[in-house]
């Protein structure tokens, strides 16, 4: 150690055992031997660090290293695009509605991220659809996950801009009136009919004597709640059309290469004009190659073969399908935005072969119909001066 430091060559980590152990420079080493002989010490190597001996076992491991250098390479590139893209919320629009709509804004798998807009596809979306109150388009690594959320639907029979009265759509009994633009026709605890006005789009003005002078129209604007006792029956047959699978199917294969399409059909499968068919569609692959832009789509249409056989209902099938016509006529009012407050039914029987599925549902329904204002109810009626000046 000190001919090591008599001749300039630099020693650190030292460390004494029934060895010596150091550390010393690439340029030294050849330096140490002459000094190793006199000294008559056997140098031995245990690790080799820095730069040049890694370069050098690069070189005999390139196959792993050039790999591993590739798999950074094609990470970083494949992770710059979007591979999927994802639907959720929606009801009343298929994946597929929403798919062409937002192919339709440049937005597609393949597509890089570096051109994704996120707040431009929510803009867009609700433009398009204005019965969708809440969207959010999200960018997850490589996928664009699309969010929606459908508002109340809205049947709107008349312009805004047109005078319109607010009518009822059952008979029913008023439970709670609000007005926001018109003239309130009906009160709490009232009995109305189907047709009768509600809110009347006629908003009387009266002058200094408290008469009317004129009359304005406006388009009604309120909510009124009716409770609504509706009685039903319904006829049912013991006798009806079952349908029973013949077990043959039918496949028919269709491709979509860029904008041609062909069917492939088994030759010898037919459809037979006696029978009728359950048509079962299904998309195996739907792909766009990019950046090619061109599109792959495997369709298959599957046709299930069955008849029609005359059949008698089990009095147990005959209850089920009467509750199954009851729970759907509930299931319709529900849909309906209707807050059903009681219900109930019963099956009778009429003779041999016919039932009838009786009972009554009770409902709020806040749900009213428009009726155009008419240029007569718009007129004012005029006192004649003969009749005023009687007392």
């Amino acid at each position: 150690m000190n001919m090591c430091r008599h001749h300039n060559i630099m020693l650190w980590n030292i460390h004494r055992d029934e060895e010596v152990f150091f550390c010393i420079h690439a340029s030294d080493f050849s330096k140490l031997i002459p000094l190793a002989g006199k000294t008559k010490i056997k140098p031995h190597l245990l690790q080799r660090i820095g730069l040049p001996f890694w370069i050098a076992q690069v070189k005999k491991n390139w196959t792993f290293y050039s790999g591993f250098l590739l798999f950074l390479v094609l990470l970083t590139v494949l992770s710059s695009f979007i591979w999927e893209i994802t639907y959720n919320g929606q009801s009343s629009y298929s994946k597929e509605t929403l798919s062409k709509t937002v192919t339709s804004m440049d937005v597609y798998t393949g597509m890089k991220r570096s051109r994704l807009n996120c707040d431009a596809i929510e803009k867009k979306i609700r433009e398009i659809y204005p019965d969708i109150s809440w969207v959010s388009a999200e960018e997850i690594g490589s996928v664009l996950k699309i969010s929606i959320k459908e508002g109340k639907k809205t049947i709107t029979h008349e312009k805004a801009s047109d005078p319109t009265h607010l009518v009822s759509l059952y008979d029913g009994v008023v439970k709670d009136v609000m007005v926001n633009r018109g003239t309130a026709r009906v009160k709490k605890g009232q009995k109305v009919k189907k047709g009768d006005i509600l809110i009347s789009g006629i908003v009387p003005v009266t002058d200094d004597n408290n008469e009317v002078a004129d009359k304005m129209a406006v388009a009604a604007k309120g909510e009124v709640s009716l409770q609504v006792e509706k009685n039903f029956e319904e006829p049912l047959s013991v006798h009806y059309q079952k349908k029973v699978y013949t077990g043959r199917t039918i496949s028919i294969r269709s491709y979509l290469l860029g904008n041609q399409r062909f069917s492939l059909k088994n030759p010898l499968k037919r459809f037979h004009k006696s029978y009728k068919y359950d048509i079962i569609n299904t998309i195996c692959t739907d792909r766009m190659i990019h950046p090619f832009s061109f599109r792959i789509q495997v369709t298959e249409k599957r046709y299930r073969e069955y008849q029609f056989k005359r059949a008698v209902y089990s009095r147990e099938e005959l209850k089920s399908a009467g509750m199954k016509r009851y729970q759907q006529m509930l299931s319709e009012l529900t849909e309906n935005k209707m807050k059903i407050l009681s219900h109930s039914a019963v099956l009778k029987q009429k003779d041999k072969e016919n039932w009838v599925l009786q009972g009554e549902i009770s409902f709020l329904c806040d749900t009213m119909d428009t009726r155009k204002v008419t240029e007569k109810e718009r007129q004012v009626k005029k006192a004649d001066g003969g009749k005023n000046g009687k007392s």
